[in-house]
């Protein structure tokens, strides 16, 4: 399980989001409601406390996860109805948030990745996989 913070959480969600649509901030705070200046901080990670409820919510909708899910610290919140985050998809998030990386590379990694993973984790169901 991930030990993120939710403002880690939130920062590397904005960064993939941003990046993914191809958004400067002023847009992406058009987009989802909430002012350029607080979505800024939140994505370089410089506030110290959570914003209010309001634009929290606005947030997770614009992000399309649950309030818990982009709240959670780490991994999937029992019960929560909204995007569940696995392993590969939180990979590709921060592959995704990486401005090293062209949109295609980051992609391909992920796939890579995801493909790797289902091989260990199905290597591990039946016994052949090497984990100490």
């Amino acid at each position: 399980m991930l030990s993120t913070t939710p403002q880690k959480r939130i920062s590397v969600l904005i960064k993939a989001k941003r990046r993914e649509n191809d958004l400067g901030v002023r847009a992406a705070a058009a987009e989802s409601g909430v002012s350029a200046a607080t979505l800024s901080r939140l994505e370089r990670g410089v506030l110290q406390n959570l914003p209010d409820t309001g634009t929290l919510t606005k947030l997770a909708h614009w992000l399309g996860v649950s309030l818990n899910n982009l709240l959670a610290s780490g991994g999937k919140i029992r019960g929560d109805k909204g995007p569940v985050t696995t392993t590969p998809e939180v990979v590709e998030v921060h592959l995704r948030a990486d401005k090293n990386l062209s949109l295609e590379t980051a992609d391909a990694l992920a796939k890579m990745f995801k493909v790797l993973y289902d091989n260990a984790a199905k290597g591990r169901t039946t016994g052949t996989g090497n984990r100490r």
